[in-house]
């Protein structure tokens, strides 16, 4: 009994496990999708013409871009200047690390739920045991 009940806790923490990595490629691929959003729309931009910026959910102003350049967080309240060019391949750089994390996570979703349907059906016969024993 005591074997089922290690196993049952290990499936429950697998399964949490499995829920964690699974909010995080989630939030990763949101990310992702923001960061492409962010080179579209520095990609398209033309400098002396009026454009519309964001600065809160539904709130835009206009502006009008008059330099190629872009400031970059670096820190909570630290920004560097660079260029468009630059800037692209920075952002371009971090989608490379987010889709190698996201192939990560990916990988080990695999690695458990592979664990979690073997201890499942571990579960299930054992379960299925104690029921034809009682039942006898």
């Amino acid at each position: 009994m005591k074997n089922l009940e290690q196993k049952a806790m290990a499936y429950e923490m697998y399964s949490q496990q499995l829920q964690a990595i699974q909010n995080e490629i989630a939030s990763i691929r949101a990310l992702k999708n923001e960061i492409n959003k962010t080179i579209e729309t520095i990609e398209n931009i033309k400098l002396d013409e009026e454009t519309l910026i964001p600065v809160g959910p539904g709130v835009f102003l206009k502006a009008k871009i008059i330099e190629d350049k872009a400031l970059l967080g670096i820190k909570s309240d630290l920004f560097i200047e660079k260029p468009f060019n630059e800037t692209i391949e920075k952002l371009k750089n971090k989608l490379d690390e987010l889709d190698k994390v996201e192939k990560e996570g990916i990988k080990r979703i695999e690695e458990l739920s592979k664990i979690i349907l073997e201890l499942r059906k571990e579960l299930e016969e054992a379960m299925k045991k104690e029921k034809e024993k009682k039942e006898q």
